[in-house]
């Protein structure tokens, strides 16, 4: 059950606290928007990218545009967290005032940021007033929202100067993420002739049972949604730099069957891969429309 704390928007900027008492597991997606997570009470478990963290009271976790992510419950099941959904030209301005380049603070620290048990109550404070200005609209909300931002970037910015952000991962886990992630490129540079399971184990003479077990123990996916997510992934730019017919577009990044392909598009995508490329299309009119004047 989702009990809803608060709730608010404007153009380019969503935020939404809640709390759930019952198991929630969240299908592997991505979006053009940027999201935040804080977690004020609770676990559970995200897999950003390639990488898998466990979540607890205190931890905030940054998802740069078009990141994979997902995330499912922990055996306790409660939890009560903020997202905060958000386009990055919204904050651009406020954080250029500040000399910070979000791109690149975003490529930096994306990722698990633990806070501080003493600094709790002020990450806390940042995020609480953003939500409330959201919800309640008042005078220049949207001036105090993007204040709120760059004070909570700014904090961020000196956690990890502090040298108080991460923890660093063991050997034995340095030398298996380094063997998963050079699986992972072969598949990203070859994801549309790439192999079974079998072929890729062979190609890194590997046991495909070892293979199977530290990718998906690693990141999250197993072989084939990671496999799939590359494809998808490039069908998207297919679908909106070329005009390629959808069954062309199918079979260039590596599906012989094109229902196939549509079943897997609407999977993660959550619509048809013609009717993403319609909705692209109207978009990009809009847009130039909107220059014109």
């Amino acid at each position: 059950m989702k009990d809803i704390v608060i709730s608010g928007q404007m153009k380019g900027v969503s935020v939404d606290r809640a709390t759930r008492t019952a198991e929630y597991n969240m299908i592997k997606h991505w979006h053009p928007e940027c999201e935040i997570q804080y977690f004020f009470q609770g676990k559970r478990h995200f897999f950003v990218d390639q990488q898998h963290y466990a979540v607890k009271s205190g931890s905030l976790v940054l998802i740069d545009s078009n990141q994979v992510h997902n995330t499912y419950s922990d055996k306790e099941l409660f939890h009560d967290r903020l997202v905060i959904h958000f386009e990055k030209q919204v904050f651009e301005n406020a954080t250029n005032s500040l000399g910070i380049d979000l791109d690149e603070f975003l490529q930096e620290h994306r990722g698990l940021i633990q806070i501080p048990q003493g600094d709790r109550a002020l990450v806390e404070s940042f995020l609480i007033a953003l939500a409330e200005e959201l919800e309640q609209k008042q005078v220049l909300y949207q001036t105090l929202v993007k204040l709120k931002f760059a004070e909570l970037i700014t904090y961020l910015i000196r956690l990890k100067i502090s040298g108080a952000m991460h923890a660093l991962p063991t050997a034995s886990e340095i030398e298996m993420n380094d063997l998963v992630s050079e699986v992972g490129h072969y598949i990203r540079e070859n994801y549309a002739t790439v192999g079974s399971l079998d072929d890729i184990a062979k190609t890194f003479y590997l046991d495909k049972c070892y293979l199977s077990r530290i990718f998906k123990r690693s990141t999250g996916y197993t072989i084939t949604e990671f496999t799939n997510i590359q494809r998808i992934q490039q069908a998207q730019r297919l679908l909106e730099d070329s005009r390629l017919p959808v069954a062309e577009v199918s079979h260039q990044i590596g599906y012989e069957n094109v229902t196939y392909f549509n079943r897997v598009f609407k999977k993660y995508v959550e619509t048809s891969p013609l009717q993403y490329r319609k909705k692209k299309i109207a978009y990009q009119k809009s847009l130039r429309e909107k220059n014109n004047h």
